[in-house]
């Protein structure tokens, strides 16, 4: 077995930095122009806790990694079922056009993630409702407000 060299025999190492090139961030309305989607629908995303990562820079503007578009995009065609030769076709269409006009799939897409955001918001609305009103049910002051005749 061979010993390892001495501190001294060793040769110097420094660290190798490797810049990586900057990625491209764009915002609301640019990441929404290359998805093919209205910008208030990912700001409606945004505020229900759903749609592609977000990055937070100075001045608390949301804005948008294309990774993380590209991301989101294939998340949308997964949860389709579609297969990744229909999302390599899909995104040689979009850089084809030049990501300009809506996209008919990210709309939908989109759209039904939305839908379903609120569903989720609107029913745990609903539910703390009911127990609000459970709750003032058996107490005194509703039997004041809504009992009296």
């Amino acid at each position: 077995m061979k010993k390892p060299p001495a501190h001294a025999d060793r040769p110097s190492q420094q660290a190798t930095v490797c810049q990586f090139p900057l990625q491209q961030v764009l915002n609301r309305t640019q990441a929404a122009e290359y998805l093919g989607v209205p910008a208030r629908r990912l700001q409606a995303l945004a505020l229900l806790g759903g749609g592609p990562e977000r990055v937070r820079q100075s001045g608390g503007m949301a804005q948008f990694r294309k990774d993380d578009l590209d991301q989101y995009s294939a998340e949308m065609f997964s949860r389709a079922g579609l297969s990744t030769d229909a999302l390599n076709r899909y995104r040689g269409m979009r850089a084809a056009s030049g990501y300009a006009g809506r996209d008919a799939f990210m709309d939908m897409a989109s759209r039904d993630e939305l839908s379903q955001a609120c569903a989720y918001v609107g029913g745990r609305v609903i539910i703390l409702l009911g127990m609000v009103v459970i709750v003032l049910s058996h107490t005194p002051l509703s039997r004041f407000l809504f009992h009296m005749q």
